[in-house]
């Protein structure tokens, strides 16, 4: 596990980080249990992405603004799940908060959440709207458990069951999305040959599967790697950042920021929060 932490003396926050448990691995990405308050800001900006949410909130009660402008409020002992999304979202916090969120493939969450990917694109969802009562039986626990590691384990279990009950997406469309998601990925034409379809079809199979084009999940998915590259590199400059994503120009770099954002580059840098903790949005 590992350990990030902030306080100024106006905000205020900790995050704890570990690995799924080993049978998980490939299927979870990674855990982080979070407390924080905060007085200089409420809300966070969450970035378009191609990975997918699940979060469980233990602390005060969260409004999670999905990027189709549909709000819901997530409760102590509730959760919530998002697929992919090409905008941004908005969490904002009703007091203190604390939770548990667990980074999973996308072929991962549709079996969690039994939900076909392009149902919950750029949508923010209940758990209970999606699995029922079977979403209660982490929510309670996670909020009565000692601490960080307990609530690891709690979720290792949760999942493995979920995992076990549904099939985990595999198969030509999954590689697929893990070859788009590359900063040196093959053209659409390329991919398509390469499992033994036509461009058309494969296009349209992908669509289907996800909610999004294979070029479109590409520009989301090259937006992600920026992004992730400016949090965990705030001091260096923005050309070489882009051009190791796979941006052509500041021009290219500035459209796509534009359209997964709403903000500029520097905007979007100059909105980081310390200790890798997000982008504020007020």
């Amino acid at each position: 596990m590992s350990v990030r932490a902030f306080d100024d003396g106006v905000d205020r926050w900790k995050m704890v980080q570990a690995a799924p448990a080993p049978s998980l691995r490939g299927l979870v990405d990674s855990y982080s249990d979070y407390w924080e308050q905060t007085t200089s800001f409420s809300a966070r900006r969450e970035l378009a992405a191609t990975t997918g949410v699940l979060i469980y909130v233990f602390g005060e009660p969260l409004e999670v603004i999905g990027a189709d402008g549909e709000a819901i409020m997530v409760r102590a002992g509730e959760g919530f799940a998002g697929g992919i999304a090409d905008a941004t979202s908005v969490t904002r916090a009703m007091g203190a908060q604390a939770g548990v969120h667990a980074f999973l493939p996308l072929a991962s969450l549709a079996a969690i959440t039994d939900a076909p990917l392009p149902e919950i694109a750029n949508r923010v969802v209940p758990m209970r709207d999606l699995i029922g009562a079977a979403a209660e039986t982490l929510g309670g626990p996670l909020c009565d458990a000692a601490g960080a590691e307990q609530r690891f384990t709690l979720l290792d279990a949760f999942l493995a069951d979920r995992f076990a009950r549904h099939d985990v997406m595999n198969g030509p469309i999954n590689w697929a999305m893990g070859q788009l998601s590359r900063a040196a990925g093959p053209a659409t034409s390329r991919l398509a040959g390469e499992i033994g379809w036509s461009r058309r079809h494969f296009i349209s199979r992908f669509r289907a599967a996800t909610g999004f084009s294979p070029d479109h999940f590409r520009r989301i998915a090259r937006f992600e790697r920026f992004t992730a590259a400016i949090i965990g590199s705030p001091n260096e400059g923005l050309a070489g950042l882009a051009a190791d994503c796979g941006y052509f120009d500041q021009a290219h770099l500035t459209r796509d920021v534009r359209a997964f954002s709403d903000m500029t580059p520097g905007e979007l840098r100059a909105r980081l929060l310390p200790s890798e903790a997000g982008v504020r949005d007020d």
